[in-house]
């Protein structure tokens, strides 16, 4: 019970990758996908540590540490990609800026203090990274059309819960109801971009495309031979 509840945002992210694929965003939105397959793998290889190195063991907190930093290097061009777009906007780019700030100097002091297991010290920069990347993204989905603005949304609402979810249970530690609550949490985040994820309308079937192609082109020619009436492309 307790693994299925840790699998549970992963089967869902599994099936908005898939239906990213399905309608072709894959293609069209490649750093985001490589850094969501590469999320999708971390947290299935971070159980997989769990089982086979106590947690609270040196041997552990090594290899956590290289999953997490060629995760989130997985990451940097979804970022810079996202970046670009908040940087138009002097606000955002202000906001973002004062978060990564905050996050540098909560890294900073949680990688500082003595009394901190050393993977609890990861674990509280892996929050604050998420939430550099939360925002981001967040900020490039304002004014964004689809799929930019269900992809970087969804991912940056994730990231958020991911950041200040764990945060909040480690510092507060409420009980195993919060921890419930945030796995549900994310796994609707995932629903929701599997959901709203449409084929981009440029991808679709294109008579004025397919004209480039010699039979078809020369299907044309001999409509226009006959009087047929040529057939636009977004009618």
């Amino acid at each position: 019970m307790r693994y299925g509840l840790h699998l549970l945002p992963d089967a869902f992210l599994l099936l908005a990758l898939l239906r990213m694929t399905f309608v072709g965003l894959a293609a069209q939105r490649r750093a985001m996908f490589f850094f969501l397959c590469a999320w999708l793998i971390y947290s299935f290889a971070a159980l997989f540590l769990g089982q086979v190195w106590k947690v609270d063991s040196p041997q552990y907190a090594l290899r956590f540490f290289f999953l997490s930093l060629l995760t989130w290097l997985c990451g940097i061009p979804a970022l810079w990609i996202a970046s670009r777009t908040v940087i138009r906007s002097l606000p955002h780019a202000a906001v973002v800026l004062f978060v990564l700030l905050a996050a540098s100097l909560a890294s900073h002091f949680a990688m500082a203090n003595s009394s901190m297991s050393p993977i609890a010290k990861l674990l509280a920069t892996n929050c604050w990274i998420a939430v550099i990347f939360a925002s981001v993204f967040w900020f490039a989905s304002v004014g964004a059309e689809s799929p930019d603005l269900y992809l970087w949304r969804c991912s940056g609402v994730f990231f958020l819960l991911f950041g200040f979810g764990y945060l909040f249970i480690g510092m507060l530690r409420p009980g195993a109801w919060a921890y419930v609550c945030l796995v549900l949490a994310a796994t609707v985040v995932w629903v929701a971009l599997a959901w709203y994820i449409e084929p981009n309308r440029e991808r679709l079937f294109n008579p004025e495309k397919l004209a480039l192609v010699p039979a078809f082109r020369l299907r044309i020619y001999a409509n226009r031979e006959m009087g047929v009436p040529r057939v636009h492309g977004n009618g």
